[in-house]
């Protein structure tokens, strides 16, 4: 018999024979719960809180427009009979909708007649309470946006406002209200308040009286809930690409090309008041190859990253190009569409790949440049004035 010489024998595996199941129980444990730095929420938290204030502030221009009770959408919703037809009043289906012949049984159900969305602004007239209310979920969007009291009920009360506007006015909602009330449903579920906020600075702040010059602030705490929120952003990022890069494949002009004239040249989207853009359109109109090499490029870059970024993300190597993909996707829909306040959202989604050690990284660099700008002007204020009283 062999014997078993030093050279040949290794350390085993704590993991060898392991059942299957028991595998896959601890890469998903891995993966959604180990405890991570909640850094790049802060990051993300200050960046859609920023877009989300803005937005709400702009509805200060013409509030009764939009939320008074003669606005765009009526409070007494859709009927047929006057003073019924409430947000929150059923009535029989029964013929009125489906006409005489219909078989239906009146007994069998109720149908709601006014509108289907809640919001406060449907029972409040009052013009000043309107104000008042829209005042205090702009201070709640203020404090959550600067990490002031973030604690979780403050992210519920910033999300839950954010829908009061979305469910009164409905004929407004488009894609940059999903995709803000999915970052703020993200937000509510993470610590975003743990880092780069307020809070942070004053527990800091506290920590260094109570302990004196020797105290070095350390990063924040890991947290299991900042991975598990995470995860959920990334992977409902990749279905949205997902899903917008299957969809444009339903459609002829993803295929033949010709699907970025729809926005190239649409009155609506594309700034023709800038004489520049208009000029670059007129040159490529007159110089159709080029017309048709940028559409085609611009047709499968598009279909690259959407349909690509799922799978390529999760890969270290091709993480940062994906990423770096996706905020030259939507720069270039902010510059070419005008869908500024969109684009911003989705760029603070996709900062959900970003980890948390390159966000420190990125803000202690920030940092370390402001320093020393705001150094070297102390320095050159203390020459003139030591300039001018040598005069």
């Amino acid at each position: 018999m062999k014997s078993i010489t030093a050279h040949d024998a290794h350390t085993p595996d704590p993991h060898d024979g392991e059942h299957p199941l028991m595998f896959l129980a601890r890469t998903v444990d891995r993966f959604f719960f180990r405890p991570i730095d909640p850094t790049t929420w802060g990051l993300i938290r200050i960046s859609v809180g920023i877009v989300v204030l803005y937005v709400h502030l702009v509805y200060c221009i013409g509030l009764a427009n939009y939320l008074g009770p003669d606005g765009w959408v009526l409070n007494k919703g859709w009927t047929d009979k006057p003073g019924e037809g409430g947000v929150l009043d059923f009535l029989r289906f029964g013929q009125t909708f489906m006409g005489p012949s219909s078989t239906w049984d009146d007994s069998q159900g109720e149908v709601l007649k006014g509108q289907t969305l809640w919001s406060i602004y449907y029972h409040v007239e009052d013009p000043v309470w309107i104000w008042v209310i829209h005042i205090i979920i702009l201070v709640a969007m203020f404090l959550f946006t600067i990490g002031l009291g973030c604690s979780r009920v403050l992210s519920a009360l910033v999300w839950i406002g954010a829908l009061q506007y979305i469910q009164r006015v409905p004929s407004l909602l488009f894609g940059m209200d999903t995709m803000m009330n999915l970052a703020l449903l993200f937000l509510m579920i993470s610590p975003c308040g743990a880092a780069l906020s307020v809070d942070r600075w004053l527990k800091v702040r506290r920590e260094r009286r109570r302990l004196g010059p020797a105290y070095v602030p350390q990063p924040p705490e890991p947290l299991v809930s900042a991975n598990f929120a995470t995860r959920l952003m990334q992977i409902s990022f990749c279905f949205i690409y997902l899903a917008a890069g299957t969809s444009k494949l339903l459609g002829t002009s993803w295929w033949n090309g010709t699907a970025p004239n729809r926005f190239l040249l649409n009155y609506s989207f594309a700034p023709f008041d800038v004489a520049l853009y208009s000029q670059f359109i007129k040159y490529l109109a007159d110089h159709r190859w080029m017309w048709e090499v940028g559409g085609a490029i611009g047709v499968v870059y598009t279909l690259f990253l959407e349909l690509g970024f799922t799978f390529l993300v999760w890969n270290r190597r091709t993480r940062w190009f994906m990423v770096s993909c996706s905020i030259l996707l939507h720069t270039m829909i902010a510059l070419l569409m005008g869908l500024v306040t969109f684009s911003l959202i989705m760029m603070a989604l996709v900062l959900a790949f970003v980890p948390p050690e390159v966000v420190r990284q990125w803000l202690q660099s920030a940092s370390e440049q402001i320093r020393l700008l705001l150094s070297s002007r102390a320095r050159e204020e203390a020459q003139k004035k030591t300039l001018a009283l040598s005069r």
